[in-house]
């Protein structure tokens, strides 16, 4: 509030992105008219995953992967929207424009999982997949989470490479 006492501000320690933020030091800017106050602080780790072996590197390490991660299923999901408007838009398509739905159909095949039950899962399960298996708790990340995010970075891309040949540059 903007009365007069005691005012208190409690950061979860969440970034904007709403992942948690790693320790590290940080500073708290109060700005009251022109008045601007600052001060530094450092967030610890917490003594419970220190004693298990994790470390701030670990934390970091942690929190940047799944930084990545959240672009990554950002991205697919842009990819799945510009699909599913252009599958929309050309649905009931003759000549030319009906080939570039079936092409478009054999792009999404790949990003959307099949549906029926134990269908062939699309690269946006294994996206998600990936990411929940490394954010929902404090750990490190392993070498195998790093490789596979570099395998579905690359077949993402070679799908959105596909997909602006079809259609043109995203805009």
């Amino acid at each position: 509030t903007k009365n007069v006492g005691l005012n208190r501000f409690v950061w979860d320690m969440r970034h904007s992105s709403t992942l948690l933020e790693p320790p590290g030091r940080y500073s708290a800017r109060l700005t009251i008219g022109s008045d601007v106050k600052t001060t530094p602080f450092t967030v610890l780790i917490d003594p419970r995953l220190a004693a298990e072996g994790m470390t701030v590197l670990d934390l970091k390490d942690q929190f940047d992967h799944n930084l990545r991660m959240r672009e990554m299923i950002a991205d697919v999901g842009r990819v799945r929207s510009r699909i599913q408007g252009q599958t929309s838009r050309l649905r009931s398509a003759t000549g030319a424009a009906a080939d570039t739905l079936a092409k478009l159909e054999a792009i999404s095949a790949k990003v959307e999982s099949e549906p029926v039950r134990y269908g062939k899962p699309g690269i946006q399960a294994h996206i998600t997949y990936l990411a929940g298996m490394t954010g929902g708790a404090d750990q490190k990340v392993g070498k195998d989470a790093k490789d596979r995010y570099l395998v579905l970075k690359r077949e993402l891309d070679a799908i959105k490479m596909e997909l602006d040949k079809l259609l043109g540059p995203a805009m």
